[in-house]
């Protein structure tokens, strides 16, 4: 008993350390999180401070509401489109400026810019170039072209790419830390066995690459399902409803349409989601890095 009173004393002063950051993690998502489930059971308007429970209603509707199946449509359309350029591209980079390319740290600080600038300010730079810039440059070659984020077939490709423009930066420093982690031995050896550069890539590389890939793979598919401020400096969820997404679709239920209630419930549901994708997405990618 002593000695568990020691231990006690002796552990004490780390857990007062945890306490702040247990206090910020609680209260600012398990609060959140437990009353806008309490919330999504109700018809609430975000104003009034009656609430009435109607039960599971909220969420009958949403299964049964096609606009709310057409924004997770675009929004898994648009994640994972951007998931397989960004980590392609990230890795064709990394690959590039990995190797004994001249001024390869002024191209990788180059390469990495754009992810420092804010969305917003990103959006509303594309949104001037898509407008104004390219049409009136391609105009000197006697192209005439329009802005994609104003073409319903075309809005959602054109936000892609300014995400790929801006998502690259990250994950690429990821992927040349991975490079840089992989013994040359390894590489020099597979060279003397005459293997050739596709076959050492192959081979050797990516199977070593496989805990960067998974974790860029991650981070970039849950980030661009988040995908919110992007879409709404740009399209606003327009033309129509092309690059309407489920964030953009929540945010509008909830504050627009003063139907906080059923808005909550699409939260937890795209909550739900979020979690599923998550695990399957991780446990796939660790089995293959055991495979590898």
């Amino acid at each position: 008993m002593e000695l568990l009173k020691r231990t006690i004393r002796r552990e004490f002063w780390y857990v007062l350390f945890l306490i702040p950051g247990v206090l910020l993690f609680t209260l600012a998502v398990i609060v959140p999180l437990i009353t806008g489930g309490r919330y999504s059971f109700t018809n609430w308007d975000g104003i009034s401070r009656k609430l009435t429970y109607i039960g599971w209603d909220n969420y009958v509707h949403a299964v049964r509401d096609p606009d709310m199946w057409t924004a997770l449509g675009n929004t898994f359309k648009y994640a994972i489109i951007l998931t397989i350029l960004v980590n392609i591209l990230a890795l064709l980079f990394a690959l590039l400026l990995d190797s004994y390319l001249p001024l390869k740290n002024l191209f990788r600080t180059v390469f990495f810019l754009p992810s420092i600038i804010s969305v917003v300010l990103a959006g509303f730079v594309w949104s001037y170039n898509y407008s104004q810039g390219f049409p009136k440059l391609l105009a000197y070659f006697g192209l005439d072209v329009t802005s994609p984020l104003g073409n319903p077939d075309y809005a959602l490709f054109g936000l892609i790419v300014i995400a790929v423009w801006q998502g690259i930066g990250s994950p690429m420093i990821i992927y040349i830390a991975g490079l840089q982690g992989i013994p040359g031995e390894l590489l020099e050896s597979a060279r003397i066995d005459g293997a050739g550069a596709f076959h050492v890539l192959r081979n050797v590389t990516l199977p070593l690459l496989a805990p960067s890939i998974t974790i860029n793979m991650l981070l970039v598919l849950t980030g661009s399902l988040k995908v919110f401020d992007l879409v709404l400096v740009t399209t606003n969820g327009g033309p129509g409803f092309a690059t309407e997404v489920i964030t953009t679709f929540v945010y509008k239920t909830a504050f627009s349409s003063f139907k906080a209630g059923y808005g909550m419930a699409l939260s937890m549901i795209f909550f739900v989601i979020l979690v599923i994708v998550t695990v399957v997405q991780v446990s796939i990618f660790r089995k293959r890095e055991v495979d590898l």
